[in-house]
C-alpha cells in the first residue's frame, strides 16, 4: 500500500513516455483493459444495464474524487496548507476532466431517463465524439502520466484507468445500443467542444491556469493570437471525430450492399427541404455563434485571472436556447397536424445573425488592432 500510494515513492530516474518501447506498453495496457471492460461488463437485461452504469459512474466518481483528495495530502505532507493549494489546477477544468465529470451525469442521466430522451442523445454524441477522442489523444501523446512515479502508483494508474474508460463508456454505449454512431450527428460534436471551450475559458480566465488550451496551445505553436487558436483546434478535434463515424458509416454501407441492414422508416421520411434547411441553418447558428459569443467574451475580457471569465458561459447558455427552438422546429416538421409558421421561422434565424453580429464585430476590432500594435512594434524594433 505505501508502495502505492507513498507519498516519496518516486523513481530514482525519469520515465520516458514518448514515442519509444514503454509508449507501446501503454498503448497494449489501455487496448487490454478496455477489450477487457468490453467482455466484463456484459449484462442483457435492463436492470443489470442499469447496474453497470451506475457501477461505472461510480468508479469514475472515486478516482477523480481521489485524485484531488490524493494531491492536496500530498501538498500538506510537503509543507503546504490549505491557502496556498491550487485549488482550481488540482480539481482541473482540462478537457478530460470536464468529460469525466459528463460522464458520470450521462451515466447516472441515462438510468434514469427513457432511452429516446433526446437530451441524453445529445450526451452520448458527445462522449462519443469528444470524451472518446480526447482519451485516445492523451494516450497517443502521453504528457498526462507522471515521469518520475512507477508505472504501479495510484498517480498514474489513476490517470490511466479514468482516461481509458473515458475511451470504453461510449464503447458500452453503442454496445447496448443506447448509441447509433450516425455521420448525421456529427454536428452534436461540435455542440460539445463549444461546450468544453465555454467551461475551460470561464475557469481559465477566472484562476489564470491554462485549462484545456483555452490561452494558449503550448504543444505546437500555430503562430495565431489569443483566442483565435481555439477554432483550429476544434476543427481538428471534429476532423478526429469524423474518422469514427465515418468508419461506421462504411461498415453500415457494407452492410446495407449485402442486405443485412435494412432502412427504417424514420430514415426514410423526407422532409419539406425549406423546413429541413431552416432545422439545419438553427443548428448551425447555434454552433457558431454560441462559440463566437464566448471567443467575443473572451478577447474582450483580456488578461487572466477574472470573475468575468464567467460571461464565456453566454456563449453556452446562447447555444443551448438555440438548440431547443431548433428541435422544436423540428417536432413541428415531423408533426404533419402543426401547421408551420415561415415568417415566425424566417424571424428566428434573422434575429440570430442580428445578435451575434455585435460580439463578431468587437472580436474583429479587438483582433485587428492586435495585428497593427504587433505591426507598430517590429517595425519599431526594425
Amino acid at each position: 500500500m505505501n508502495y502505492f500510494f507513498g507519498f516519496e515513492n518516486t523513481l530514482s530516474q525519469n520515465i520516458d513516455w514518448f514515442f519509444n518501447l514503454n509508449h507501446l506498453f501503454l498503448i497494449c495496457f489501455v487496448a487490454l483493459f478496455v477489450i477487457i471492460c468490453f467482455f466484463a461488463f456484459h449484462a442483457k437485461s435492463e436492470k443489470g444495464i442499469k447496474a453497470t452504469k451506475i457501477a461505472l459512474a461510480c468508479i469514475l466518481f472515486v478516482l477523480e474524487v481521489g485524485r484531488t483528495i490524493y494531491k492536496y495530502l500530498m501538498h500538506v505532507h510537503n509543507g503546504g496548507t490549505a491557502d496556498n493549494f491550487n485549488w482550481w489546477w488540482n480539481i482541473s477544468f482540462q478537457m478530460c476532466a470536464i468529460m469525466c465529470w459528463t460522464t458520470i451525469i450521462t451515466l447516472i442521466l441515462s438510468v434514469c431517463l427513457k432511452r429516446e430522451n433526446k437530451f441524453l442523445q445529445f450526451l452520448y454524441n458527445i462522449l462519443f465524439g469528444c470524451a472518446m477522442i480526447g482519451g485516445i489523444l492523451t494516450f497517443a501523446y502521453p504528457d498526462c502520466l507522471s515521469e518520475n512515479y512507477p508505472f504501479l502508483h495510484f498517480v498514474n494508474i489513476q490517470t490511466v484507468i479514468v482516461h481509458a474508460l473515458l475511451i470504453f463508456v461510449p464503447i458500452y454505449l453503442v454496445k447496448v445500443k443506447d448509441l447509433k454512431v450516425d455521420i448525421r450527428n456529427i454536428w452534436k460534436v461540435c455542440v460539445g467542444y463549444v461546450y468544453i471551450g465555454c467551461v475551460a475559458m470561464s475557469a481559465s480566465l477566472i484562476s489564470g491556469n491554462n485549462f484545456a488550451y483555452s490561452l494558449s496551445f503550448d504543444l505546437v505553436d500555430l503562430g495565431l493570437p489569443f483566442p483565435w487558436h481555439l477554432p483550429v483546434i476544434m476543427l481538428v478535434m471534429v476532423a478526429f471525430a469524423a474518422v469514427f463515424y465515418g468508419a461506421f458509416e462504411i461498415v453500415r454501407f457494407v452492410k446495407r450492399k449485402k442486405g443485412k441492414l435494412n432502412v427504417s422508416e424514420e430514415e426514410k421520411m423526407h422532409l419539406n427541404k425549406f423546413d429541413l434547411a431552416i432545422y439545419i441553418v438553427s443548428n448551425v447558428c447555434a454552433i457558431l455563434f454560441g462559440a463566437l459569443i464566448m471567443l467575443g467574451t473572451a478577447s474582450l475580457i483580456g488578461s487572466p485571472s477574472t470573475w468575468l471569465g464567467v460571461l464565456c458561459l453566454l456563449g453556452l447558455i446562447y447555444m443551448i436556447l438555440m438548440l431547443v427552438f431548433a428541435e422544436k422546429f423540428k417536432k413541428n416538421i415531423n408533426d404533419e397536424k402543426v401547421m408551420q409558421d415561415k415568417n415566425l421561422q424566417i424571424t428566428f434565424v434573422v434575429l440570430t445573425f442580428i445578435f451575434a453580429l455585435p460580439v463578431g464585430i468587437l472580436c474583429l476590432i479587438r483582433y485587428l488592432k492586435s495585428q497593427d500594435t504587433k505591426t507598430s512594434s517590429q517595425s519599431l524594433q526594425k
